[in-house]
């Protein structure tokens, strides 16, 4: 399953054309409870007719908006093949629907923007991350998340065996493939010639290269798989600053990507926990000196203005509300009204837009007992 990919979020941040539909529903992935979602699916539409009613559209407006998500529920097909979740969006320009790797609630929000806040667990505190799996016969690269993980590419030119650097050199070698249990070799248990170092060497400085031209000035964590003496061998030459320095280890060769994920997960998750641990130190020692807030009112006009280095926001929960971008002031409301937006969901796009840090968490979760709590950085 494809994961939903960073510019596809800042996508759907980006949309600002109302009115923007956004349709949160939990999905099964077999048995009988598929067709619970083609159900709950015609639930929320029949209540997002009335909303866009009490909104003042036409009735032929209203039918054109929620006619593409109408024929999913009629597609029977189409829910014989979920995950744990989907997210369903409409605008006057836009359709789009993705199935998620995680449970998500029952949710209707139809604002100026779309509501992505639920899709931020895939992103933030559940941990993006990279996994790159080296043999001598092949180099698989995945983006990941706890939840999955999606092979992507490297770029033109990098090699993806020994056998191309070869070569390229314009030998002949013939290029063994080991077990792990020869590993023992580069270990003082045998030798392997100086000129066969070399050569690995320069494959891995290739494909290192090929990883810093995906990642540029992205920074999450990189977790290696492969044989223990190949991965000494990279971590040698490797000039990413963010690389884990526990591995896979064993041979990555036919292993299946659901299972590299699952064990590189269990390598990176304590890092996360920890960088998660320490945001919420940072708060409770900033709060006191002026440096933090759980002010929605404070903190929305912060975001905006590029002054949220972190961000906890409380998933599950809206708080209703306008935004006036002229005179950078907040107005709150108890119930929803015509024109206004979550801005909680608002807080954490801008914290995004602006290269900010957001948490989405349970609401108990998040620092100072409130539905937000930003570090600032000036």
């Amino acid at each position: 399953m494809e994961l939903l990919r960073h510019g596809q979020l800042r996508e759907l941040i980006e949309q600002v054309t109302p009115p923007c539909i956004s349709i949160y529903l939990p999905t099964h992935r077999s048995g009988a409870e598929v067709r619970q979602g083609q159900i709950r699916l015609k639930n929320l539409l029949k209540k997002a007719e009335d909303q866009l009613a009490s909104d003042g559209l036409r009735q032929g407006e209203i039918k054109e908006l929620l006619e593409p998500a109408q024929s999913l529920c009629e597609n029977s097909g189409f829910w014989q093949y979920q995950s744990d979740g989907l997210a369903i969006f409409r605008s006057k320009e836009k359709f789009l629907y993705y199935r998620l790797p995680l449970h998500v609630d029952e949710l209707l929000v139809i604002t100026d923007r779309f509501h992505v806040k639920p899709l931020l667990r895939l992103f933030t505190e559940d941990g993006r991350f990279y996994l790159l799996a080296v043999s001598k016969k092949e180099v698989r690269f995945f983006q990941c998340t706890r939840f999955g993980a999606r092979e992507i590419s490297l770029p033109e030119g990098t090699p993806r065996s020994l056998t191309e650097v070869l070569a390229l050199k314009g030998t002949e070698k013939q290029v063994q493939v080991h077990t792990a249990g020869s590993a023992a070799l580069f270990h003082g248990h045998g030798s392997r010639t100086e000129e066969e170092k070399q050569d690995l060497r320069e494959f891995f400085r290739l494909v290192d290269r090929g990883v810093r031209e995906v990642l540029r000035d992205d920074h999450p964590p990189l977790v290696l798989a492969g044989v223990e003496y190949l991965l000494a061998i990279y971590r040698d030459v490797n000039t990413y600053p963010h690389l884990i320095e526990e591995g896979v280890t064993g041979t990555p060769e036919g292993r299946r990507p659901e299972e590299l994920q699952s064990k590189a997960w269990a390598v990176v998750e304590p890092h996360f926990r920890r960088a998660r641990e320490e945001a919420a130190r940072r708060f409770e020692e900033s709060i006191g000196a002026g440096k933090a807030s759980t002010d929605i009112k404070a903190v929305v006009p912060a975001a905006c203005q590029g002054r949220v280095d972190q961000l906890f926001v409380a998933v599950g929960k809206q708080v209703w509300g306008t935004w006036d971008e002229e005179q950078q002031t907040v107005e709150l409301h108890e119930e929803r009204e015509p024109g206004d937006r979550d801005l909680l969901n608002f807080a954490a796009i801008q914290t995004l837009l602006q290269g900010g840090a957001v948490y989405a968490v349970p609401e108990s979760e998040v620092p100072g007992g409130g539905l937000l709590a930003a570090v600032l950085r000036f």
